[in-house]
């Protein structure tokens, strides 16, 4: 990057250069905006009656629509890197979340922009496109940081920011933004778990709970609706941030584009959320653009790609595609001059990177769906689609064809290499885990080549995973481990599942059997670490997890737990100072925890440091999602250094928020508050 008045002066000169010789249309700024987890039916543009989206829709009026576009993954990283690349998952190599991390040798969008006199900038909503995983290369200003608030729950999650914060972030940016600019902005809220704020909530309906009708009916009637919800919310977002783009910025010369990375199944084909099939409920996104050069109300009907966005930007803006892209320019398109369908191709590798089932490849045409696992699937969408009768056996020829064009799309592709993790130094996974974890314990897998459980028969396992953590919420540990004892094997996930279950029934032992099982499976994930340092602390277990703690950090410096994990040892041994630094080192990461916060200003006030511990609670507020514990010894500890007034509100704030309410209650009598709290 240069320096501040050298950088502005030589993107100024660039860009007068390129206006001068008259390259393309007149785009000053380009604005990419991409909303995780968005079907395309579920825009009111689309088609969706009851579709709260006035932004998307306005744009579709007053730009172009694209009635078919297709994701290449069901999955946020991978998507997101065609969609800067121009290339499919095999040319670029980033196959699954959390894994991959996109090679130094492959140009990206924001790269070319910013070689060609524009500043670039992104805002995004959750770690899962964290800076380590590479999208920020070519970015002057990447901002990942989410602040106190974790979406990352017992499944697997990143922690995310609300649509709102990201967009007051990129306003504040937007102050002082240059004339020329590529800025793209990430709003995560459709993804899960659904809670849209208040005003974007479904309104109450009169049902049996969940308890009386049964896990799967009362998740059938609630997703939608909430699901929903985040979009509107969602858009109003986009709509809020556009209206300062076009306040200060001339429409005529702002390119304004808004997609989606993939859509979500919502129990279409037995899938609540996504990444375990290729049907258009999670493929088929959303992809409208509005500016110079496009023309308004205008529809295409053909289907297009995501890996077709980047050319697509770079022409209206003048500039050279990227070296090797897969992707079209779709301006004949938009111009009216073409109107032949590009096939797609789609892949899901989380079946067998995350679970050992087979991987699952295919091609989307514009008439045809066909799907390359165990047991092959064909779908002609014209008549079905729903994609609900399998025609594979009916029209083999059909599918030698689509075979065949699958394979030549492999031809050349990078290894299924996962790279975000660095090899240690030493071959070793530090002393006390007792055993040494390889690459997984799936067999290495040849992009294109199937085999093992096929995910239509264990799709199951994972509503069996999101009914145990259901019954955990409910505080029925022994029920969830029930649900997910009898569902089959499927993976490290149903062990890290179980892991979490025994833990909170009590068992550690069985905990940390759990726990291994998934450290084995996945060694590229910190859940598995973390769940076991937990089993292992609770067994007394000193050493033993503080090795399991700093494995997890070391597979993902962002895994905020098993820092406090840290932390925590150090302090029960004594070594405050030591504890401190990892307490720190919490609050100091993009999505600072909430936990390591408080449990710094309890150290803070129980080593008579007040005014320390005082500017560390302004600093992290309300600290929701702090465990109830926390908030407990962190009350005592203010209630002792003499703000015993301070200590009952924070208590009583944490008391309306719902979890352990006797525990909090409890404490809040012990330090002196009223006997009986109104609920």
């Amino acid at each position: 990057m240069l320096p501040g008045r050298c950088a502005s002066g030589f993107r100024v000169a660039v860009f007068a250069l390129l206006l001068f010789t008259g390259c393309g249309p007149r785009v000053e700024r380009v604005v990419l905006v991409t909303i995780d987890t968005l079907r395309a039916d579920y825009v009111g543009a689309y088609g969706s009656p009851s579709a709260s989206t006035p932004t998307l829709d306005e744009m579709a009026r007053r730009g172009i629509r694209f009635e078919t576009a297709i994701a290449p993954t069901p999955l946020t990283l991978p998507s997101h890197t065609s969609l800067m690349t121009g290339l499919d998952p095999p040319g670029h190599g980033v196959h699954s979340n959390a894994k991959f991390r996109l090679d130094d040798d492959i140009p990206t969008l924001a790269e070319r922009f910013g070689s060609n006199g524009f500043a670039t900038a992104a805002f995004i909503g959750a770690l899962v496109l964290d800076r380590r995983y590479g999208l920020d290369r070519g970015f002057d200003f990447y901002d990942d940081h989410m602040g106190y608030a974790t979406g990352a729950g017992s499944g697997g999650g990143f922690a995310e920011r609300s649509a709102d914060r990201v967009v007051d972030a990129a306003l504040a940016w937007l102050e002082t933004a240059p004339e020329h600019f590529f800025l793209w902005i990430h709003l995560y809220d459709p993804h899960a778990n659904y809670e849209p704020p208040s005003e974007f909530r479904p309104p109450p309906q009169r049902r049996p709970g969940p308890a009386a009708v049964g896990f799967l009916p009362a998740l059938a009637a609630s997703l939608p609706p909430s699901y929903a919800g985040e979009i509107a919310f969602s858009d109003a977002q986009l709509g809020r941030l556009l209206d300062v783009v076009y306040e200060r910025w001339d429409p005529e010369a702002t390119l304004v584009v808004a997609t989606s990375d993939h859509g979500e199944s919502l129990g279409e084909h037995g899938e609540i959320t996504h990444s375990l099939t290729l049907y258009d409920a999670t493929q088929r996104v959303p992809l409208l653009m509005q500016g110079p050069g496009i023309p308004p109300g205008a529809v295409v009907s053909a289907p297009v790609r995501l890996v077709d966005v980047a050319p697509t930007l770079l022409a209206l803006c003048g500039l050279r595609p990227l070296p090797g892209t897969a992707g079209r320019d779709l301006g004949p398109w938009i111009r009216g001059e073409r109107d032949d369908p590009l096939d797609a191709y789609v892949e899901t590798l989380a079946t067998h990177l995350d679970y050992g089932w087979s991987p699952i490849y295919g091609l989307r045409t514009a008439r045809y769906k066909y799907l390359r696992t165990v047991r092959p699937e064909l779908y002609d969408l014209a008549d079905d689609p729903g994609e609900t009768r399998n025609l594979a056996s009916q029209r083999s020829g059909i599918v030698r064809e689509l075979d065949a064009s699958l394979t030549a799309r492999l031809d050349g592709a990078r290894p299924v290499r996962p790279n975000v993790i660095a090899p240690p130094e030493e071959q070793r996974l530090l002393e006390g885990l007792g055993y040494l974890v390889r690459d997984g314990q799936h067999p290495p897998l040849l992009l294109g080549q199937v085999g093992g459980p096929d995910p239509k028969d264990r799709i199951h396992a994972i509503v069996a995973m999101l009914e145990a953590n259901w019954h955990l919420g409910q505080d029925r540990p022994g029920r969830a481990l029930e649900v997910l004892d009898s569902a089959p094997e499927a993976g490290g996930w149903i062990a890290y599942a179980r892991a979490n279950a025994a833990l909170e029934l009590g068992d550690a032992a069985r905990a940390e059997r759990y726990a291994r099982e998934m450290v084995t499976s996945q060694p590229h994930y910190e859940e598995g670490y973390l769940a076991l340092g937990k089993a292992l602390e609770a067994q007394g277990r000193t050493a033993a997890a503080r090795g399991a703690y700093a494995e997890a950090v070391r597979v993902n410096p962002e895994a905020l737990e098993a820092v406090v994990g840290l932390g925590r040892l150090a302090e029960a041994e004594g070594d405050l100072e030591a504890a401190a630094t990892q307490y720190r080192r919490g609050m100091d990461a993009r999505a600072p925890s909430a936990d390591a916060a408080l449990r710094l200003a309890a150290l803070r006030f129980d080593q008579d440091r007040p005014q320390a511990a005082t500017r560390i609670l302004a600093v992290v507020g309300d600290a929701r999602g702090a465990p109830s514990e926390v908030v407990i010894r962190l009350a005592r500890a203010q209630a002792r250094a003499g703000q015993r007034e301070a200590a009952l509100q924070r208590l009583r704030r944490s008391i309306s928020m719902g979890p352990d309410r006797e525990a909090l209650e409890a404490a809040y009598r012990e330090l002196g508050g009223e006997a009986t709290l109104r609920r």
